[in-house]
């Protein structure tokens, strides 16, 4: 049977942790060891994974209370610490996995492991009963993106990604000192750029939307709103460009190590911040999205 280990970083999770726990190791088809890193919680979360493992000593799980690093990069930290595994995937604190949610995951990808591989699916956008909500969350498929595109979006959620042993291997050669990156979009990047990423078109986990959610309501007008504000915050997308070079340039083509040099030198040399307001190969998916890049190329911003 496949192995993976699950890593959950919590914050203030008291109220949530358990369902996703007994959620977790419900899994049918794989062997699961969770490694839970708490980013400093303010509530009694600790206690209640702690009370969870003396109740339920079959289940391994490993517990480590940190210091406070921010959700992206305590979820980065758990990938480093965890055990070595067949595979490897990510878990919110508050949602809720369907049964068959790693498996299927797992079975997407092939079974060679020199290659870095990830694979990620759709969620049910819920609320707390687990209801279906209105309106779903649009997950791109791997046929819509780009090495660009990668670049300044998230396309696999974290909640939905699992990656193998190639992968992890490449996503802790380092983590990335650059504000708002997320976990997930550094994940998909690096396997986008350096290896394979598969798509599995099922919702597989529920994606509970509380009032204390960190992740937002998910929906496309929350998301054109986080961005306005961030535009007038003259931030833009995180600029991950820099540690690319910086961390992969032995995987980079000659192409791809112009572009990211081009990014990076953009807000001393003219010619490069022309060149990226010039590429129509360097954009969102939409409309809106494309100008908050192009305004933030231009002002300095991204």
């Amino acid at each position: 049977m496949r192995t993976v280990s699950v890593i959950i970083s919590t914050y203030n999770g008291a109220g949530h942790i358990t369902r996703q726990l007994d959620s977790v190791f419900a899994q049918r088809g794989v062997d699961v060891a969770v490694l839970i890193r708490d980013d400093k919680s303010q509530d009694n979360t600790v206690e209640v994974i702690r009370r969870y493992m003396r109740d339920y000593p079959e289940r391994k799980i490993e517990l480590i209370p940190g210091e406070n690093v921010g959700y992206a990069r305590s979820f980065w930290l758990g990938l480093t610490l965890c055990q070595v595994s067949d595979y490897y995937a990510f878990a919110d604190q508050d949602d809720v996995w369907k049964e068959n949610k790693l498996i299927r995951c797992v079975e997407a990808m092939c079974s060679s492991d020199e290659v870095p591989q990830m694979s990620y699916c759709r969620m049910q956008r819920s609320d707390e009963r687990l209801n279906r909500l209105e309106e779903q969350v649009e997950v791109l498929k791997p046929e819509r993106l780009t090495k660009k595109l990668t670049l300044i979006k998230t396309y696999n959620y974290g909640a939905a990604t699992v990656i193998n042993n190639s992968a992890r291997q490449i996503v802790c050669r380092m983590w990335p000192e650059v504000d708002d990156l997320p976990h997930d979009m550094w994940v998909g990047t690096l396997c986008f750029w350096f290896g394979r990423v598969y798509y599995v078109d099922e919702e597989l986990y529920y994606w509970i939307r509380y009032d204390t959610s960190v992740t937002g309501e998910g929906t496309r007008k929350t998301g054109i709103r986080y961005r306005l504000k961030k535009t007038f915050e003259k931030k833009s997308y995180p600029n991950i460009c820099c540690a690319l070079l910086e961390g992969y340039f032995d995987l980079l083509t000659a192409e791809d190590r112009l572009f990211l040099e081009r990014v990076r030198n953009y807000k001393t040399n003219i010619k490069d911040k022309a060149a990226l307001l010039a590429d129509s190969t360097f954009k969102r998916t939409s409309a809106a999205g494309t100008l908050a890049l192009k305004l933030g190329i231009l002002f300095g911003w991204y």
